[in-house]
């Protein structure tokens, strides 16, 4: 399987960062054609100063990050929730990559072709709030993703792994090391 992971945390020293690195290895081990998008390591501009009325100056990186989800047959997405959200850079690489024409093409007013189908994904997602909490109605951000985001261009995301209270210390190394643990399995 071709896997693509976009790793959406903008601090190379972040657990994240550690867990899309883990995550990257172990598909590797099982065999897996692996490639990645490290956002905190790119130099990638996420603002899409013009909306869709025209392109930026240089498409480059945006074009070739649609290469690479062309060629997935997975993508694996890690991030962290901040103001019940992904982080800025994140958010940019969907506004900048996830072009209309590239992942979906309205029909009609009532009908879109979702160009990505028949591809999956897995987020993996930390939370200073807890797991449960994060997963709720009220932590909407997963249903944004799954449904509004990826599911709307056709990807069907297979799994969501939350790991919560990020800020709490007690046991912090070893619920981190169980959580990056878990991750790795769903190679």
């Amino acid at each position: 399987m071709k896997i693509l992971v976009i790793q959406g945390h903008p601090d190379t020293e972040s657990f994240t960062h550690a867990n899309a690195l883990n995550y990257v290895e172990a598909a590797k081990k099982a065999g897996h054609d692996v490639a990645m998008i490290d956002l905190a390591s790119e130099d990638f501009d996420p603002v899409l100063a013009y909306g869709y009325r025209k392109h930026m100056d240089d498409e480059s990186k945006p074009n070739k990050y649609q290469q690479m989800i062309q060629e997935a047959d997975e993508l694996a997405i890690f991030y962290p929730i901040w103001w019940a959200a992904e982080p800025a850079i994140l958010k940019g690489f969907f506004d900048r990559v996830f072009t209309p024409g590239f992942v979906y093409k309205y029909v009609s007013v009532t009908k879109i072709n979702q160009l990505l189908k028949g591809k999956t994904a897995k987020l993996f997602i930390t939370s200073r709030a807890p797991a449960g909490f994060t997963k709720s109605f009220f932590g909407s951000n997963i249903y944004r993703m799954k449904n509004l985001v990826l599911g709307f261009v056709g990807i069907k995301v297979k799994k969501v792994l939350v790991h919560g209270d990020m800020i709490t210390k007690k046991d912090m190394l070893e619920k981190r090391q169980a959580f990056m643990d878990r991750c790795a399995k769903e190679v």
